[in-house]
């Protein structure tokens, strides 16, 4: 690889790479809140990297090393005392630092010299994130309009099969709308999408602020947050809701796989909210089972997007993942052919590469700021 091609390697997010540094920069979401319950234990992988995430009695969460300092056995399948966490294997136990507090078996001066590695963790918004990068953490970014109390919360976590950057560069895309998920839109009355848009693109305080306009004179606006979040006004395959805000997040696990957690505004609280949270989230989770089963028969032929029902509360998802991971799922650039509408796309790449070259020369590099007033708009939304 030339110095110069190096720049352009957004793909691998491994610890020593550079890509992977820089995203290192940022608050990652890891989990949902609601999926780990006090004295819960999970393994995780985030950017190459295994690592344990456990809920303390106290109801903080913590990230740990995946493995004990002792023979190496997995931590995750140990179980949770007040906020420390222990092995299974021989009962060492480390506390939310990753410092060993106890060793049965061994003299007790011992475990002052034994820790694993461990990481800042805050939740916010439904979601889990660590600072999985050397030194401080930057403040988390927040998002007032979330925060209204006027609203509720669906915070999703869905695996997807392809690298990280193919979502990534379609956040930037809205050509591909009436093609990709244009089916559902037309059932749901959705005019707005019909005929080509003229998209307008500039980079921002926080990243990119996107302006679409379509034929028939409306007109939206999205913006793209570095290093990894969309925020937009988007469907809800849902007949309550048939459109919302949503903050997203791309989050690398390897390089053939990432995490696209979410976060959507629901325009209603109390017990109605509860009521709908509740149904969604059962019938995610039934649909998770055989959402990348479905991806990978309709790339072989042996489904059409057709077969799959249009109901899912996924189906966007699916819709996307099908023409993401029909890239390939570590798509070669070197033979695109960009066009106008690819405007977003190509500024992208452009900060992506201007700050991963800061980055290898020891450069500054920007520092990114939400503003509040950047909240995405649709019509009628």
């Amino acid at each position: 690889m030339t110095r110069a091609a190096k720049y352009l390697d957004f793909i691998h997010t491994g610890p020593n790479t550079l890509a992977g540094k820089y995203l290192r920069m940022f608050w990652q979401p890891v989990f949902c809140s609601h999926e780990l319950g006090p004295g819960r234990a999970v393994p995780i992988r985030i950017l190459e990297e295994d690592l344990t995430l456990y809920r303390g009695d106290s109801g903080s969460p913590h990230v740990i090393g995946f493995r004990c300092a002792h023979r190496r056995t997995q931590l995750s399948i140990g179980w949770v005392e007040g906020d420390c966490l222990r092995c299974f294997y021989h009962g060492w136990k480390y506390d939310g630092s990753g410092q060993c507090v106890e060793q049965p078996a061994e003299p007790k001066p011992f475990a002052d010299k034994v820790s694993i590695p461990s990481y800042p963790v805050t939740e916010y918004l439904g979601l889990i994130f660590a600072y999985l990068g050397k030194g401080n953490p930057p403040p988390l970014p927040r998002y007032p309009k979330l925060e209204s109390s006027d609203i509720s919360l669906d915070a999703v976590r869905l695996d997807r099969i392809c690298n990280y950057f193919n979502n990534i560069d379609n956040s930037l895309d809205n050509a591909h709308v009436r093609f990709v998920h244009g089916r559902h839109r037309e059932t749901a009355g959705d005019e707005i999408v019909k005929g080509d848009p003229m998209i307008s693109v500039a980079e921002s305080e926080w990243g990119i602020k996107r302006e679409v306009r379509y034929p028939n004179g409306k007109a939206i606006t999205a913006y793209f947050g570095m290093p990894n979040i969309n925020y937009l006004n988007g469907q809800v395959v849902d007949p309550e809701i048939k459109r919302a805000d949503l903050l997203v997040f791309k989050v690398p696990v390897d390089d053939e796989h990432h995490i696209h957690f979410e976060v959507r505004s629901i325009p209603f609280t109390g017990e109605r909210a509860r009521e709908w949270l509740q149904r969604r989230r059962e019938k995610r989770a039934r649909e998770a089972a055989n959402r990348a089963v479905l991806v990978e028969e309709v790339l072989r032929g042996r489904l059409h997007l057709n077969d799959i029902d249009p109901n899912r509360t996924d189906y966007v998802m699916v819709e996307d993942e099908i023409a993401q991971t029909g890239q390939g799922k570590i798509p070669d650039r070197t033979h695109e052919h960009l066009g106008r509408s690819d405007a977003g796309v190509i500024l992208l790449r452009q900060i992506w590469q201007r700050e991963l070259r800061a980055l290898a020369e020891g450069q500054p590099t920007k520092q990114w700021t939400y503003r509040p007033d950047m909240t995405p708009t649709y019509p009628d939304s």
